[in-house]
């Protein structure tokens, strides 16, 4: 069980990926309500779509939160394509496979990390803690 605050966390510019509107609205106010500036986008093309623009305006995005299992476009391809564009871009997966991938050997690279769909409070402040100390807004 995490000890972590939100006033521990350095807030970040961090983009959340999903493809459920009433999931995005609530990971989306639990960042905001911990100091981060969020941008969310419906979907793995328009992830992508807003994650481009941000390079190109250069306020680009210091975290991604993406879910997996999305159509046409998946979280695996919206990593690629980040990871591809932005390296230093943290990129994590959410998804209900979560435990699955822990006991199968690991995280599907290019992912920095992955939390259970929905994540624990916990678990979402020990990732960003662990990955937004030199991301700052």
């Amino acid at each position: 069980m995490s000890n972590i605050s939100p006033a521990h966390i350095s807030p970040a510019r961090i983009l959340v990926i999903d493809d459920d509107p009433l999931f995005i609205k609530a990971l989306c106010n639990t960042l905001r309500d911990d100091g981060h500036l969020v941008v969310a986008a419906n979907g793995g093309q328009a992830g992508i779509d807003t994650f481009k623009s941000a390079l190109n305006t250069q306020e680009p995005f210091a975290i991604v939160l993406t879910d997996l299992g999305m159509q046409p476009v998946d979280g695996r391809q919206v990593a690629t394509t980040i990871k591809n564009a932005s390296p230093s871009t943290v990129v994590i997966l959410l998804t209900g496979w979560g435990e699955w991938f822990e006991t199968k050997g690991g995280i599907p690279l290019p992912v920095d990390g992955i939390l259970g769909k929905p994540p624990k409070l916990s678990e979402l402040r020990d990732i960003l803690a662990r990955f937004s100390g030199s991301s700052g807004i």
